[in-house]
């Protein structure tokens, strides 16, 4: 028997809410394709919100655990028990990230002549 881990039992309302999450995050992701990348999608807004949707339903339920084991181990890289860094890797290449991109951005997004 297949288990979807969208939420635990003992809370009614964490269903609904997980529901209202998925809306959310694909709406969100329609969003940016449809009016901020301003791609023409299948089915404009609500289209791309559905196909969102589905592919967050999938990627959730087949990757969830996979992800969430690469991300722990981003935040405390170690390997078996033995703690390699105290660093959190995803607070340093975020930070690192906005950094440069706020940088670019004062640069008034010029690109390279090599």
């Amino acid at each position: 028997m297949i288990l979807i881990p969208l939420a635990a039992p003992s809370e009614p309302w964490t269903i609904l809410v997980d529901i209202l999450f998925f809306f959310l995050a694909s709406a969100a992701c329609a969003y940016y394709f449809y009016y901020y990348k301003r791609k023409d999608l299948l089915g404009k807004f609500w289209g791309s919100t559905f196909v969102a949707g589905i592919g967050a339903l999938i990627v959730f339920a087949t990757l969830q655990t996979y992800i969430r084991d690469v991300i722990m181990w981003l935040m405390s890289p170690k390997i078996g028990s033995t703690q390699l860094s105290n660093v959190n890797l995803v607070a340093i290449f975020l930070g690192g990230f906005i950094a440069l991109y706020i940088m670019n951005r004062i640069n008034h997004n010029k690109e390279r002549r090599d």
